[in-house]
C-alpha cells in the first residue's frame, strides 16, 4: 500500500510494442492485475488495467501480445478501442442512464525513460510525472547507450525470499570474490581491488547508483573468452577503455579504466546494470512476505555479424550462470531471517546501497515519502 501502489513501476520496454495496434499485457504480481500495454494508430503509447468494466472479466485473454484494432470482453462483447473508449455495447437500450463515455478502460499513467516503460498505479495524471520521479538518475544517464540497445535474452525465477533481501543480493560487489570465485570473479578482482570495492556511489531521495570494476590485469581468459574478444568485442566484466568517450558524465564518474558497469537502482523495484554497450535489468515483485516473482532481462547492441552473435549469445549464458549463484543464497538467508535468531545486521560500508534502500523503505512505510 505505502511503496508499489504509489510510485512508478517499471513493466516493460518500447520494443515490445513498436507499431500502431501492437500490445503486450503485463503482469504486476505486486498488485495481483494485469496491465494491457497498446501503441494508438496515433503513435501513443497507452497502459490500461486488463479489466472490463461491465463485471471485472479480462478483456484479454487468450493472446497475451499481438496486433489489434481493439479489445473485446468474451463474456458479453464490450468492445473497446486502442484508447480505452468503450465503442460497444450490447443491448445498449437495457442500461438505461449509463454514459459509455465513462465506461472505458481504466487507464495508467504512462510514462517512458531510455526506452524502459513505466506506469503509475494511482491514476492518470500521476501525483508526480516520471521525469520528476527519476530526478537525478535521468540526468545521469543522458545520452549513454540504453537507447540504443535492443532486447536478447529474458530469465524469471519465483523465490522464497522478500523482495528487499532478493534486491540486496545485487547491490554490492562484497560477495563477488566468495559466491562468484568459480565464474567471474577472477575477471573482477585484483590485487588492488580483492573485495571488489565500489568505485562511486551517488545517493538520492529515493534511487541510487554504484560504478563497479573489473578486468583484473592478471586474469587468464579462458578459451571461450579468447573467442568472444577475437569476433565479438567486449564481454561480461570488461568494458572497453576506447568507448568511455561515449559515456555520459553521471556513468563511471570516476574514470577508472578497469570500470565494468554501474548499478542504477530505481526505487522500488528495478535496477539496471548499464556497462558501455550492454544492459541487463532485474524487476523483483513481492506476492507475499517470503515470495517474489523476479524477471531478469538482457539488453544488447545489435549484433553486425556472426561472431557478435555467438558473443551475446555467450554474454547471455555468462550472465544467467553467475545470477543463478546469487539467487542460490537467497532462500537460505531468508529461512534464517525468518527464524528470529537474527535481530539486525552489520552492514559494511561497501553495503551503502542497502542501507540506503531500508531508509527509503523505513520512510515510505512511515508515511514521510508517500
Amino acid at each position: 500500500e505505502h511503496i508499489f501502489r504509489r510510485h512508478w513501476l517499471n513493466v516493460g520496454h518500447t520494443s515490445e510494442v513498436p507499431n500502431p495496434g501492437d500490445y503486450v499485457l503485463k503482469r504486476l504480481p505486486t498488485l495481483g492485475v494485469e496491465v494491457i500495454l497498446v501503441r494508438g494508430q496515433d503513435g501513443e503509447l497507452r497502459a490500461f488495467y486488463n479489466i472490463c468494466t461491465h463485471r471485472g472479466n479480462k478483456v484479454v485473454r487468450e493472446q497475451p501480445a499481438g496486433n489489434a484494432s481493439g479489445f473485446s470482453c468474451n463474456f458479453h462483447g464490450w468492445t473497446y478501442d486502442l484508447e480505452g473508449r468503450l465503442r460497444h455495447l450490447p443491448d445498449a437500450p437495457e442500461f438505461p442512464g449509463l454514459d459509455p463515455c465513462d465506461l472505458g478502460l481504466r487507464g495508467l499513467a504512462v510514462g517512458v525513460w531510455e526506452n524502459f516503460v513505466f506506469v503509475h498505479p494511482a491514476g492518470n495524471p500521476p501525483p508526480v510525472s516520471l521525469d520528476d520521479w527519476l530526478g537525478e538518475v535521468k540526468a545521469a544517464l543522458v545520452g549513454g547507450p540504453l537507447s540504443q540497445l535492443q532486447p536478447s535474452a529474458i530469465f524469471r525465477a519465483t523465490v522464497k525470499v522478500n523482495w528487499k533481501v532478493f534486491h540486496d543480493a545485487f547491490s554490492e560487489g562484497y560477495h563477488v570474490a566468495t559466491i562468484h570465485r568459480r565464474s567471474v570473479a577472477d575477471a573482477f578482482i585484483s590485487k588492488d581491488n580483492p573485495y571488489c570495492h565500489l568505485a562511486a556511489v551517488r545517493l538520492y531521495r529515493h534511487h541510487h547508483i554504484a560504478s563497479i570494476v573489473g578486468g583484473n590485469p592478471d586474469h587468464r581468459p579462458t578459451r571461450a573468452e579468447q573467442l568472444v574478444a577475437r569476433y565479438g568485442g567486449s564481454k561480461y566484466g570488461v568494458s572497453s577503455v576506447d568507448l568511455f568517450d561515449q559515456l555520459p558524465a553521471g556513468l563511471n564518474p570516476e574514470r577508472q579504466p578497469a570500470w565494468a558497469f554501474d548499478i542504477v537502482e530505481v526505487f522500488p523495484g528495478f535496477a539496471a546494470h548499464v556497462g558501455v554497450d550492454y544492459c541487463y535489468t532485474y524487476n523483483f515483485w513481492p506476492t507475499a512476505p517470503d515470495r517474489t516473482e523476479w524477471e531478469m532481462r538482457l539488453y544488447q547492441m545489435p549484433a553486425r555479424n556472426l561472431g557478435e552473435v555467438i558473443a551475446r549469445q555467450y554474454t547471455a549464458v555468462v550472465l544467467r550462470d553467475t545470477v543463478r549463484e546469487d539467487v542460490n543464497t537467497t532462500e537460505a538467508t531468508q529461512q534464517n531471517l525468518m527464524s528470529g535468531f537474527i535481530q539486525h545486521l552489520p552492514l559494511g560500508l561497501q553495503e551503502v546501497l542497502l542501507r540506503h534502500r531500508y531508509d527509503v523503505v523505513d520512510a515510505c512505510v512511515q508515511g514521510a515519502n508517500a
